[in-house]
């Protein structure tokens, strides 16, 4: 998607950066199935621990409200992780790549703004196809009497649908200089999409970053969240949660509940830095927290934005590699390297049991107990490279994100989730270790040991043996 180069006429490719936590070598191939001039071929070998970069010519980025053909496609022989950066000079955000069979047919964008504001750039979406043939139906929202985008010469108001047909490898990006959350994206064949800004400021704050997320789809959407508060900052996080359905009641602990009238609806919530919460809604919702602009150069600080995973989709395990600052021609001064953080949040009588790359967390962590939950939330520091974040029980869930910060410059992304389709009616299947399935229909997913040295153990404790495996991963 569209970032804004500032401050120079130096152009910076795309990155891709893929990690895996096989033990034995995978072999991965990305290309440009559609967009010759140039193309991309690139085929290499990865194993656990490793992390490749790829870089993409800067013409793959997406610009205006167009529709082309720019589609990046990773295929690998065994499970990778893959993580997007959009980087332009002290520009950049970071996201996490949502495998094809993960991907569905509805969509809300949440993005953010600062309409008519310090830094008023254009909020936008991005959607590639998968099949030929995909009819995607468009459909603004009417909250604001504002709202506007223009596609092929034609121009779209509040409350407007259009349809738009799109064949394999063909990307779509919509802008405007308006807020675009609550567009709702219905296509008959699975697609990928994506929104966030240009470049903006959030809160009271000048300073100004990219943003970007790869979104969820509506069947994969929670009704249970933790927030984790950014480090280091006194000026809050600020929260915006979307509704999946009309009169959608959201219940935030310490604060009075919040009604969304209309599916599409979303509100803006800032929570306290010093504070984790839960967030609880009675029909599926997507929260996506904001980090603030710099408001106090003691804290420094660029705007990013994260999805935050349903509690139900949180795993037992992370694989993830650190990006890297777009200007290393700054030199070697630690302001221009990233600080990264890892944000975890872990059931409090589970947290010894976490491992970062196969040793203890550090004795010294303060944990903070989550009001109303079982639940406690801490941060550290991990060093530039791949990192595996992984519990000694498997069947011990947690949420890992990492956030990171460097001068005029941030990102934050959830380090990974479960996939499963967790809004919609459930069929029961059978089950594959690690499949990421709610193979029994009782909301859980990947919830039994089925291990010989378990012995057939019923670890859920709904009556039934081994029928929803997860999948063991070595200690290291």
């Amino acid at each position: 998607m569209e970032n804004l180069n500032y401050g120079t006429n130096r152009t910076f490719p795309l990155e891709l950066y893929i990690t895996t936590q096989e033990q034995r070598d995978v072999h991965v191939t990305v290309t440009t199935p559609k967009w010759s001039n140039p193309a991309l071929n690139e085929t290499f070998t990865i194993r656990n621990g490793e992390v490749h970069k790829v870089l993409i010519d800067d013409i793959l980025r997406m610009i205006g409200s167009d529709l082309s053909s720019k589609a990046i496609h990773v295929t690998a022989d065994a499970e990778v992780v893959c993580y997007g950066a959009n980087k332009m000079s002290l520009s950049n955000d970071v996201f996490l790549g949502i495998p094809t069979d993960a991907l569905g047919t509805e969509y809300y964008a949440v993005t953010h703004c600062d309409c008519d504001g310090i830094f008023d750039t254009k909020s936008e979406v991005g959607i590639a196809s998968t099949n030929d043939g995909t009819k995607v139906i468009i459909t603004l929202p009417k909250s604001d009497p504002n709202l506007s985008v223009t596609l092929n010469n034609t121009k779209y108001g509040p409350g407007d649908s259009f349809k738009v047909t799109m064949n394999r490898y063909d990307t779509l990006q919509l802008q405007s200089d308006r807020d675009l959350t609550g567009v709702h994206i219905v296509s008959d064949k699975p697609i990928a999409t994506f929104s966030g800004n240009v470049k903006t400021n959030i809160g009271l704050g000048q300073s100004a970053d990219h943003l970007v997320e790869q979104l969820t789809s509506v069947d994969r959407w929670g009704r249970q969240f933790v927030s984790a508060p950014i480090p280091a900052r006194t000026v809050g996080d600020i929260f915006k949660i979307v509704a999946s359905e009309d009169n959608t009641v959201i219940r935030i602990t310490g604060l009075p509940p919040i009604t969304l009238a209309k599916a599409g609806e979303a509100i803006n919530v800032t929570l306290p830095s010093d504070q984790y919460k839960m967030i609880k809604s009675d029909k599926p919702v997507l929260v996506t927290q904001f980090v603030q602009s710099e408001q106090d150069p003691h804290e420094p600080a660029d705007p990013s934005m994260m999805i935050l995973p349903p509690y139900e989709l949180f795993g037992s395990d992370y694989t993830f590699t650190t990006p890297e600052y777009s200007r290393p021609d700054f030199g070697n001064d630690a302001r221009f390297r990233y600080e990264n953080l890892f944000m975890l949040v872990a059931d409090s009588s589970e947290k010894d049991g976490l491992l970062l790359d196969g040793k203890p967390l550090p004795k010294n962590l303060v944990w903070h107990p989550i009001s109303g939950t079982s639940l406690s939330g801490t941060n550290f520091q991990v060093s530039h490279g791949t990192h595996t974040v992984r519990h000694t029980n498997p069947l011990s869930i947690f949420g890992g994100y990492l956030y990171g910060h460097a001068y005029h410059e941030s990102f934050a992304f959830p380090t990974g989730m479960r996939l499963a389709t967790i809004n919609k009616n459930c069929t029961p299947s059978a089950t594959q270790p690690g499949d990421g399935i709610d193979n029994d229909c009782d909301g859980k997913i990947d919830e039994e040991l089925c291990t010989t040295d378990n012995k057939r153990a019923d670890d859920d404790g709904d009556g039934k043996n081994d029928e929803d495996c997860v999948k063991v991963t070595p200690s290291k």
